[in-house]
Parts: C-alpha cells; sequence; structure tokens
C-alpha cells in the first residue's frame, strides 16, 4: 500500500516568500504542480585515477567517494520542490521503494523537501534502487544501475491508481523519467496528454529505440537527453561527433513524429542545445570550477521545469556567436535558468545540491556577474542597484 504520510505543506501565497522563485510577471505560475514517475533510489561515487576507458574485463582501483547520489526522478523534482514550493506548487512522485533502510531514509528526504509521498509504494520482496557511478578525472563518466530493484516494480496500474487520486486541474506537468519500466511511462505520458497536462521526459540511450516504438515521442511535449542518447534516436553512430549535428539531427527525427516537440540536449562542458518551433539555441555553460558534474543534466531538466512553472520562455530568441560565454545578453528564459541551476550543481559533490534554494541561484548569479532581464531578476527577487550603489 502507499506511504500516507501527508501531502505537501505549502504556503499559498506565491509572491512573498524570499526564498522562492516567483512569476515571472509578478502574477501566478504557469503550472503549479509536478506529477512524476522514475527511479528512486540512492548509490556511491568512485573517482578514479587513470583517464582510460574502463575495459570490458578490466579490474580498476577506484577511490570511494563520501559523495551522496540519487536517481533521476528525485534529482529532477528536488529543484522545482526546493525551487517552488513554497510558493504554492506541488510535487506528486509516483514509485516504489524497498522496505530497506535506504529507502525510509528516502521517503524522508522527499517529504523534508516538501514532496508528498502519498503515491511511493514500500514493496517488500525486493530492495531500493540502488547505482554505483564512477568518474574519471575530466569528470565524464558513467554508472550501473540495479535493474531488479523496487523501482522496477512500477506498472502502468500504479500510474492509473495515482490519478485517481489526483483529478485534472489547469496548470499541470507529468514527468516521465528513467529507471522504472517504459510502460508505466507510457501511461503517466499517455493520461497526461488525455487531461491537457504538459508532458516531459527523459530516455536512456539503450531504451531510446523501445521508448520510440511504443509511441512515446508522440506524447512528449518537452523531451531532455544527453548527445549519447541524442544520438541514438537519430540513428547516427559514433563517428559523427559534432554536437550542432547531433542536435539537429535528433530534432528533426522527433519533429516527423511530434511536430510540435521541444528538445533539450546537453554536450557537457560545451553546454547544450534547445529546439522550439523548428528554432535551434545553443547555450553555452557556465565555466565553474566543478567538484562532481553527477546529476548535472537532470539538475538542468529541474531549472527548466522551474522556469516553465515561473512563465520564462523555453528559450532565447536568437543564439550567441561563436565563442560567446554563458550570460553575455541578460538571462531571460527557462534553458538559462536551467543551465545557472546545472553549474551550481556541480560545485556540490553530492548529485543533489544539498543548499540550492533560489536565494542562493541569486546569489551565484550575482557573484557570476551574470546579466538578467526585468522577468528573470524578478523571478529570482534581485533588486537592480541604484547608480549608487543602493
Amino acid at each position: 500500500m502507499g506511504v500516507q504520510r501527508g501531502e505537501c505543506m505549502r504556503n499559498t501565497n506565491t509572491n512573498t516568500h524570499a526564498n522562492t522563485l516567483r512569476p515571472a510577471d509578478g502574477a501566478d505560475y504557469r503550472y503549479t504542480r509536478l506529477i512524476g514517475t522514475g527511479g528512486i533510489g540512492s548509490g556511491m561515487l568512485f573517482q578514479l585515477t587513470d583517464e582510460h576507458t574502463l575495459g570490458r574485463n578490466e579490474s580498476r582501483l577506484g577511490v570511494l567517494t563520501d559523495s551522496r547520489d540519487y536517481c533521476k526522478l528525485h534529482i529532477i523534482c528536488h529543484y522545482p520542490a526546493v525551487l517552488l514550493g513554497r510558493g504554492g506548487f506541488a510535487v506528486y512522485p509516483i514509485g516504489k521503494v524497498g522496505k530497506d533502510a535506504e529507502g525510509f531514509a528516502l521517503l524522508a528526504q522527499l517529504e523534508d523537501t516538501g514532496m508528498s509521498i502519498a503515491h511511493v509504494e514500500i514493496a517488500e520482496a525486493v530492495r531500493t534502487l540502488f547505482s554505483v557511478c564512477f568518474q574519471y578525472p575530466d569528470l565524464s563518466g558513467g554508472n550501473l544501475t540495479t535493474a531488479n530493484s523496487a523501482s522496477g516494480l512500477v506498472a502502468a496500474l500504479d500510474i492509473e491508481r495515482a490519478l485517481q487520486e489526483l483529478p485534472p486541474g489547469a496548470g499541470e506537468l507529468v514527468l516521465a523519467a528513467p529507471e522504472v519500466p517504459i510502460e508505466a511511462r507510457i501511461a503517466l505520458l499517455a493520461e497526461g496528454r488525455a487531461r491537457g497536462s504538459f508532458t516531459v521526459a527523459s530516455v536512456l540511450a539503450a531504451e531510446a529505440e523501445t521508448f520510440g516504438r511504443l509511441g512515446g515521442y508522440r506524447l512528449t511535449d518537452l523531451l531532455a537527453v544527453n548527445r549519447e542518447e541524442a544520438r541514438r534516436i537519430a540513428g547516427l553512430d559514433e563517428a559523427c561527433a559534432d554536437g550542432g549535428v547531433i542536435a539537429e539531427r535528433c530534432y528533426n527525427a522527433l519533429k516527423a513524429e511530434q511536430p510540435e516537440i521541444r528538445l533539450i540536449m546537453t554536450d557537457g562542458a560545451d553546454g547544450c542545445y534547445s529546439y522550439e518551433a523548428g528554432r535551434c539555441i545553443h547555450t553555452p555553460s557556465l565555466r565553474v570550477e566543478a567538484v562532481s558534474t553527477a546529476g548535472a543534466g537532470d539538475a538542468l531538466l529541474g531549472g527548466v521545469i522551474s522556469g516553465l512553472c515561473c512563465g520564462l520562455p523555453f528559450m532565447k530568441e536568437q543564439s550567441l556567436g561563436p565563442g560567446a560565454v554563458f550570460g553575455e545578453t541578460p538571462l531571460s528564459s527557462a534553458v538559462e535558468l536551467g543551465v545557472l541551476l546545472a553549474a551550481l550543481s556541480v560545485t556540490s559533490p553530492h548529485s543533489i545540491h544539498p543548499d540550492a534554494d533560489a536565494r542562493l541561484l541569486g546569489s551565484f548569479a550575482n557573484e557570476n556577474g551574470l546579466a538578467l532581464n526585468d522577468a528573470f531578476r524578478s523571478m529570482l527577487q534581485i533588486k537592480e542597484e541604484s547608480e549608487d550603489g543602493v
């Protein structure tokens, strides 16, 4: 049975809480709740000391770090919960954890950030999702995640039951994230489309073809992928290394199935590419001293979702020229909020930055000398200084 430890506690005043992102227009959030399914779990991180790629039959020593690792649904949903939750935004994860110490700890963490855990079930016979991550010295890396975990038991019926308890309402997003079966994610996207929700999804490279064959892309309004996942969707081999080409080919493949789809493709230190209505914008990354890149792509998506909820446009009107830097022109879009949040996230050793909130995000923008347009400044509740510095 689902754990019934209460719904989200939140302040319904969207304009006054000092540590909450405000609606960009000063009125109301465009979206007021997020319903998501995906992996809920934890993990460990090994830091490798050699740059060469781990071989198929190789054993290698690595430093087991103290970094706290989390799974995709938790990471993505964490940021809207902490950035918007005190302003009246509700987050409802749908998933399963094991009846173990890790599962109970994760439930407490979800609840502590204001998420409802009413639709997170405790599974008796299996363990909570667990991931072993590794990073090379250049901070690239990968992970192995348990396929036989509680998250693997999430089914379309679980989605149906949860949505019956969450009647349709205006201003709703649904999120289908990896690490639960594709069928459950398709069920959430299909029901979201039927009830008029804005639908968001991400996919792993290994499941890109299956997700498309089952109609996932046709049901998605916003897809977030990395370059390897985009390459698989586009049907390109590894010989194609140009991020711009990969993003364009991926978007064209998606647009053939869903003409109105929006795309974000992260490209590591090179930033990200976003597509909407046939237009492409390349957004460079913000150069910071990175401690760990684990969770950065999921943080970016969490930031984009938060920006859309605040009423920011999805992406800029025009791309910056070659060699441009992040913040060269005033930040104005949801994608730029995502890039800003991703840059903040990599300054933490953990895959969720434990101190990230609206106030820290505003300070981080100021410390990096970033120009903001009026809507972005209002959203972050940053007052513009007068000529005498007051």
